[in-house]
């Protein structure tokens, strides 16, 4: 059984090799096109290989002072500079600004909300993978940003984990070839990426004190792939995650940060602790952590002075302050430099403080280019889909997704409820200059005279009346999550159930009684209990629409009418029933979670155990007839 385990495994490695674009012509030229602008960028800077910027980084560090060594491998919560985190300036240094996140600068204005990273890797597309890290990186560096926190790696191991939607799915070939592109497309711009959350952070109930138990080999092969793939991406620095690992915090871990990253690995950079995840000085500092955010807590000038040249080295010391400054000198970063300009007010009253600076560039259209790519059909009963936008095809667009508030709701923290949804909730989220809800998209494409709008998944009975009235009815439902300092709805982060949210599904069920072109369209952050209507023969088509960013009703729009051929493809595998996935939530204060699994992640796990599933991984139909 282990042989033939491992004999699938390589047959989807290299199938998942083979279906995965970046290698075309056309891909080579977009890169070759993309590689002389950033050539012709970087002239007026030095870049320095590794080596090359050790030297720097040693020469710099020897001319310091044991207080102005603290200063650089400590946050200052004090003076933020308006960033997320920040390192003060020391001499001729002058500092580094901290940014989340994963789909964009988060917490700033006139910056793009760009596709959620689950809903980027369902485009399977590495071009597509670099272009929005390129994008992102360029957006930070025009806002003076030293240090993108991100991407985030962490794996789609439960489907109720809060932040798989900041994550790139649940195949670690998939989201480290993922990672490894979206690193060369930031770093690309001279930002310094911060990949998270090293490691076995997989989910966000108790996340400070629940102790991940994983064997070597699960570890290697699965939770720690991304993570290798992206120091051999060049990868400036990591943040290690606030849970413990066998037994051992994360950001105290020295088989993790010293054997695994460095020793196994050669990763020269830093690591820096996720928002207070310090337990210690000596023995985090002596584990591998160099840098402690937001603030310095344990690695104070006191707390260091009170272990320098006793259980902490002289020289160990020393190379922690060299590892946040070679990254930086490596990517130029002490050359002509941009001022930060930026703003983290928590406020979404669209207002703009001084100084203005619009970085969106053209980025809508790669947003949407990526939102339409990375929308997946799921079901397509006698070819419904596409509409034809010329027919006259009256369509009610129904359900609360398909709008957004009148009135954005701060539920504080970095959850923004906007109605529909386009990305979750908390650091991982951003402010988007603007949102195209499915209403907006479907009006502008179909005709705003032929459609008709219920926009409240509790108002059946309107939604029902609507739907028998027309030719198409289009539900539009969602399910959200986010990270664990926000309890929504009762959802810690992680999601409490898998059904859709608000009165979904009796909204579905309650349309599809009434109309037989019924279209189901799902923006979800992860999987879905479909159950309860997937049998209905009236639902003819389902449109897996994710988590799309900005442009979210554009590019629905250009699936819905076949402007855009559907080519996105599951990262993960949807079960027929909740009970069928092999891995939850474990909750309690202090909770052990045993990988027990071990291999059998996801679809590893269906193919294990011989469970078929509702969808599986890699699904996605298209409109392309062979």
């Amino acid at each position: 059984m282990r042989r033939v385990l491992l004999l699938l495994s390589v047959v989807l490695f290299l199938t998942i090799s083979i279906l995965l674009p970046g290698n075309s012509v056309d891909g080579q030229a977009i890169r070759k096109a993309r590689a002389e602008r950033h050539t012709r960028e970087a002239e007026a800077v030095q870049l320095l290989s590794w080596a090359a910027a050790r030297q720097k980084a040693v020469a710099f560090v020897s001319t310091l002072t044991t207080a102005q060594k603290v200063t650089i491998i400590t946050g200052n919560s004090t003076t933020p500079r308006n960033c997320a985190g920040t390192i003060s300036p020391v001499k001729t240094f002058p500092g580094l600004c901290f940014a989340d996140g994963p789909m964009g600068i988060r917490i700033a204005h006139n910056v793009t909300a760009f596709p959620t990273a689950i809903h980027t890797a369902t485009t399977w597309d590495r071009d597509l993978w670099y272009q929005r890290g390129d994008a992102m990186g360029a957006e930070f560096f025009g806002k003076g940003v030293n240090v993108f926190m991100g991407p985030n790696i962490n794996m789609a191991r439960v489907p109720h984990g809060g932040r798989n939607w900041e994550g790139f799915g649940a195949d670690p070939y998939l989201v480290g070839e993922a990672v490894y592109q979206t690193i060369k497309g930031v770093q690309d711009n001279r930002v310094m990426v911060n990949v998270k959350h090293l490691v076995a952070n997989e989910q966000e109930t108790s996340r400070s004190s629940a102790n991940s138990v994983i064997d070597d080999r699960t570890m290697h092969e699965i939770y720690m792939w991304p993570f290798i793939k992206s120091v051999q991406a060049g990868a400036a620095s990591f943040m290690c995650a606030f849970n413990l690992v066998n037994g051992t915090y994360a950001c105290e871990n020295k088989r993790i940060m010293n054997d695994i990253m460095r020793k196994e690995n050669g990763f020269q950079g830093f690591i820096c602790t996720d928002w207070g995840a310090i337990h210690s000085t000596d023995t985090s500092a002596n584990a591998g952590l160099d840098m402690s955010l937001p603030s310095p807590s344990f690695f104070s000038l006191t707390n260091i002075n009170k272990v320098l040249g006793g259980t902490l080295s002289q020289a160990t010391f020393d190379k922690m302050v060299a590892n946040i400054l070679t990254p930086y000198y490596m990517l130029g970063q002490d050359q002509n430099w941009p001022r930060v300009t930026m703003r983290y007010s928590g406020d979404y009253s669209g207002a703009v403080t001084s100084p203005f600076v619009d970085v969106t560039a053209d980025h809508d259209i790669l947003a949407r280019k990526i939102a339409a790519d990375g929308t997946v059909l799921l079901r397509n009963v006698n070819k419904q889909l596409p509409l034809n936008p010329n027919a006259g095809l009256k369509i009610a667009v129904l359900g609360t997704d398909s709008v957004q508030r009148s009135n954005v709701v701060n539920m504080g923290g970095g959850l923004y409820d906007f109605g529909t949804a386009i990305m979750g909730w908390g650091s991982g989220s951003v402010f988007p200059t603007y949102v195209v809800t499915p209403l907006d998209g479907i009006k502008a494409k179909f005709g705003a005279a032929n459609v008709r709008s219920v926009p409240n998944d509790f108002d059946v009975r309107a939604a029902a009346t609507a739907a028998a009235a027309v030719d198409v009815a289009i539900v539009c439902s969602n399910v959200k999550s986010g990270e664990g300092y926000i309890t929504y709805d009762g959802n810690i982060g992680d999601r409490k159930n898998l059904t859709l949210w608000a009165n979904g599904d009796n909204l579905i069920n309650a349309v599809a009684r009434v109309n037989k072109r019924t279209i189901v369209v799902i923006h979800a952050v992860g999987q879905v209990d479909m159950s309860a209507w997937i049998n209905n023969p009236n639902i003819t088509a389902i449109v897996w629409a994710g988590m799309p960013g900005q442009e979210s009703g554009n590019s629905l729009a250009d699936i819905l009418s076949g402007a855009v051929n559907p080519s996105g493809k599951l990262v993960y595998t949807i079960a027929k029933s909740p009970a069928d996935y092999n891995a939850a939530i474990v909750t309690g204060a202090n909770p052990t979670v045993t990988y027990s699994e071990g291999l059998n992640i996801d679809y590893r796990s269906f193919d294990s155990r011989s469970i078929a599933p509702l969808f599986e991984f890699g699904f996605g139909l298209s409109y392309t007839t062979f």
